[in-house]
């Protein structure tokens, strides 16, 4: 097939997860035999990011007032202005069928493809309309809109891929057919995080026998930060071979590092802040344990990137019992906690600490996990079967159109 894959993400230097996800997709695709055209259509270009850089300085106080409540209008007034510039990109490409990642009102490559009768297919890797009202609550939407166009624009595309069976209830509950909607979860590349990958650096000034417990993210509010300041306080005393590893910088980092400090417990954390990317495999595979924490959430509809990259890694991964992750975390492939206990967080990482074996069978299992289900070449696959099937489903909606034409004739 001849794919073309759109991309609308702000920025994705500031959007890591995104951009592994659209380039991992697109390598797996063209590894499966099929073209693939990928189009940033990113809000902000290089060229535009580095102006703003350079020229500094704040908005004006008016402007920063009155900029939340243009967001959803802007957005929409980008979606229309895009219409034209992509019926002429598709016309110019001919894809078979055209792959969109969606986000807050960007249908323009919908009706585009509407237009000149191609089949179209939408990823969509969380519910716009929500995660701006739960998480970005500083944009005003217009209340009920941002819903109303996601229905709309998910009943006309031919199919659409989802990141989890989470993600899959909600649009079902909202209307989408649920035969249309294939679920994806993110995954890892078995061939980059893997065992034999560790850096012997992020050990140093560790003993052998010390049981590292390593996190990675971007130390965000739903990442269980304060989970972890217990996890430090109360673990460290009980098992003298605990030593934390925390990767990565983000809002609550500096909060967690002050902690540590003032608790008397700097001496067995290690903050490196931000590192590049290539360098992640390395410091995960060099760890023991790897712990994915996460807050209670009521709607956990995520698919996080970094449980499938630690278990690639092959070590043993402690990991909030919720949403997709008590799914990928089945038994035997790790350890799942209650994520309203940060005791039980604390036992079950007592319990992996203390077990050398444990720790080597359940880093195996998670490791073979990744290898034959959770792969990026294994994604790709299910992506373009997802995508075959929609280009069947159009096929089948315009047959009826084109007898009745020829009928006419």
């Amino acid at each position: 097939m001849r794919i073309v894959y759109l991309n609308y993400e702000w920025d994705l230097r500031e959007a890591v997860g995104a951009a592994a996800h659209i380039s991992e997709l697109t390598h797996g695709l063209r590894r499966l035999g099929h073209e693939v055209v990928a189009i940033d259509r990113r809000r902000r270009s290089q060229v535009d990011a580095g102006k703003a850089s350079a020229g500094g300085g704040a908005q004006p106080s008016w402007r920063a007032r009155v900029a939340p409540y243009l967001h959803e209008s802007s957005a929409l007034m980008r979606a229309a202005r895009n219409v034209r510039v992509e019926t002429a990109l598709l016309a110019e490409h001919k894809p078979d069928v055209v792959l969109t990642r969606y986000s807050l009102h960007q249908v323009s490559s919908l009706i585009a493809a509407k237009r000149l009768g191609l089949p179209f297919a939408f990823e969509v890797n969380a519910p716009p309309s929500y995660e701006y009202r739960r998480y970005l609550a500083q944009y005003k939407l217009i209340p009920g809109l941002a819903e109303a166009v996601e229905r709309w624009a998910f009943a006309r595309a031919d199919g659409m891929f989802v990141v989890s069976s989470v993600l899959k209830q909600y649009f079902v509950e909202r209307g989408v057919p649920a035969d249309r909607i294939t679920v994806v979860p993110n995954g890892a590349d078995p061939a980059i995080f893997r065992p034999d990958a560790a850096d012997p650096a992020t050990r140093a000034g560790f003993s052998p026998t010390d049981v590292l417990i390593g996190f990675v993210g971007s130390f965000s509010s739903f990442h269980g930060i304060e989970m972890l300041k217990q996890v430090v306080a109360k673990l460290s005393p009980r098992e003298p071979r605990a030593r934390f590893l925390f990767v990565g910088e983000g809002t609550r980092s500096n909060d967690l590092r002050e902690f540590c400090a003032q608790s008397g417990f700097s001496d067995r954390v290690r903050f490196t802040g931000h590192v590049a990317r290539e360098r992640v495999p390395g410091m995960m595979a060099a760890t023991d344990i790897l712990v994915a924490p996460y807050s209670q959430e009521s709607f956990f509809y995520f698919s996080p990137i970094k449980l499938f990259e630690y278990m690639a890694c092959g070590r043993a991964v402690v990991a909030a019992r919720i949403g997709q992750i008590a799914e990928v975390v089945s038994a035997g492939t790790g350890v799942l906690y209650d994520p309203s206990s940060a005791d039980d967080l604390i036992e079950k990482l007592a319990t992996v600490v203390r077990d050398d074996a444990l720790r080597a069978e359940l880093g195996r299992r998670a490791r073979a996990a990744v290898e034959s289900d959770y792969s990026w070449m294994a994604n790709a696959t299910k992506v373009a079967s997802m995508l075959e099937s929609a280009v069947a489903r159009h096929e089948h909606r315009a047959r009826p159109f084109a007898l009745a034409a020829e009928g006419r004739r």
